[in-house]
């Protein structure tokens, strides 16, 4: 035989050996996970989500040693009317305001990239009125609910500036995102702000004015040097002001409705218990508290990394209607959040010495309450981002109903248990509303979506 026939011959019985050249389907070669994960390193947005995580980290953390401060170096009563002050000013500004995020990043996005520099005025200003209004409502009627400082402690100026300054801040939060600036938004927002009140309470404290009035007059410096910060990052110059007939506004109230309900389920359920512990058992017991909750707070950073990881990928999913993907993401993204609980949980099971440290006198009341408040997250982290999956899948008002009736519980229960165990009690009711609301809403989108949700999944059919 001839060398030339020989090599054809060798190449022949080569391309038989290849899978790839054997008739009928076969299986793709499989990737190692190493491999899997160093595609994903090396990704666009790899460096995007671990940015973004990590200040979200850092934000939970400066957030949880800013309370650590307040309660550190204030007096219990002082500490207590500030955190009341604050929860309520929260409250105003999530329900009425927060809606405004979505506004500016849904709309916002849209205008910029069509190039529609009147549409963007309009919006700019939309937002700029409803911040002025709420400011204005909420200092007309701070006197009528203060009922001789005992509701709403502070003055009526420093609670409508707080509210307004805090709404000013998702508004142009939202602005700084639609011009690019995604990560560098979210450093005044989480960072600079926990910071700027932590440095404001110290300041107080060494110069002997470690009072409430002061320190909610220090909270509106800072916000309003958060939102100078905020209001260089805004697409300016991308915007034309100029009047524009009644129907061109009509798009900007039709959204807000749906969003007001949906931010308000939410707000209340992050501020309403610390307003029932002021009110059912004392201002005295708040310092413990929103200790508390700060620390349980961590627990929900393993659900945002999970909603910026998957959040994508879950829309594209469901655009597709390619359900066996949907499933997939809806498991993983249920394992990260569990992960990451387990890691904010386990310094809870080493006993209340660290808080004792963090908090003084407080620590262990604040550990027990902890103890309580993270179990009744263990179910959200669970299912891990039911959120994300109700409103990328179109299913907003269905899951606003359910932490509608979340806010019920918690309004019902929360004042019956503290009257019976004061801090423990609305602690109690607390881990119900979140337990209670997360299984209805996981209830619905399973039966809606046809998939199961948690960590373990749907069994493959064989």
């Amino acid at each position: 035989m001839r060398s030339g026939q020989l090599a054809d011959l060798t190449a022949a019985r080569g391309m038989m050996d290849d899978t790839g050249n054997i008739p009928g389907p076969h299986a793709p070669p499989r990737r190692s996970l190493r491999a899997r994960v160093l595609d994903w390193v090396r990704g666009p947005g790899a460096v995007r989500v671990a940015g973004l995580t990590a200040l979200r980290i850092l934000a939970a953390i400066g957030t949880l040693l800013s309370v650590t401060v307040i309660v550190r170096v204030f007096p219990v009563e002082a500490a207590g009317q500030f955190f009341v002050f604050l929860a309520a000013a929260q409250f105003v500004a999530g329900a009425a305001l927060a809606p405004l995020l979505t506004l500016a990043i849904r709309f916002g996005s849209v205008h910029k990239a069509d190039g529609d520099r009147d549409a963007l005025g309009r919006l700019i200003v939309f937002g700029g009125g409803a911040i002025v209004s709420v400011a204005g409502l909420v200092f007309l009627a701070h006197p009528l609910v203060t009922q001789g400082g005992s509701l709403v402690p502070g003055e009526a100026w420093a609670f409508a500036a707080v509210a307004a300054l805090s709404g000013a801040m998702f508004f142009l939060g939202g602005l700084a995102r639609v011009n690019g600036k995604v990560i560098a938004a979210i450093v005044p927002e989480n960072v600079l702000r926990p910071a700027g009140l932590a440095l404001a309470a110290i300041t107080l404290w060494l110069a002997g004015a470690a009072a409430f009035p002061a320190l909610s007059a220090a909270y509106a410096v800072v916000l309003v040097a958060v939102c100078a910060v905020l209001v260089l990052m805004a697409p300016w110059r991308a915007a034309r002001f100029a009047p524009a007939p009644i129907p061109a506004w009509r798009p900007y109230f039709k959204a807000y409705g749906p969003l007001l309900v949906y931010s308000f389920g939410n707000t209340a359920l992050a501020t309403v218990h610390i307003l029932i512990v002021a009110y059912v058992v004392s201002v005295e017991a708040v310092p413990a508290f929103k200790a508390a909750v700060q620390y349980a707070l961590l627990l929900a950073t393993g659900v945002q990394f999970a909603e910026l990881i998957y959040g994508p990928q879950i829309a594209i999913a469901h655009q597709r209607g390619d359900l066996p993907a949907l499933q997939r993401l809806a498991q993983s993204s249920s394992r990260l959040a569990l992960g990451f609980y387990a890691l904010a949980f386990a310094p809870l099971l080493t006993g209340p010495f660290m808080f004792e440290l963090a908090f003084g006198e407080i620590g262990r009341e604040a550990w027990g309450l902890a103890l309580i408040l993270c179990t009744g997250r263990f179910v959200s982290a669970w299912f891990g981002t039911v959120a994300n999956i109700a409103n990328l899948s179109g299913r907003t008002t269905q899951f606003a109903l359910t932490q509608g009736a979340g806010v019920c519980v918690l309004i019902v229960a929360g004042p019956i248990l503290g009257n019976h165990f004061g801090n423990m009690g609305v602690a109690l009711a607390s881990a119900l509303a979140m337990t209670s609301w997360v299984l209805v809403s996981v209830f619905l989108l399973q039966r809606s979506l046809n998939i199961k949700m948690g960590p373990i999944g749907a069994r493959r059919s064989t």
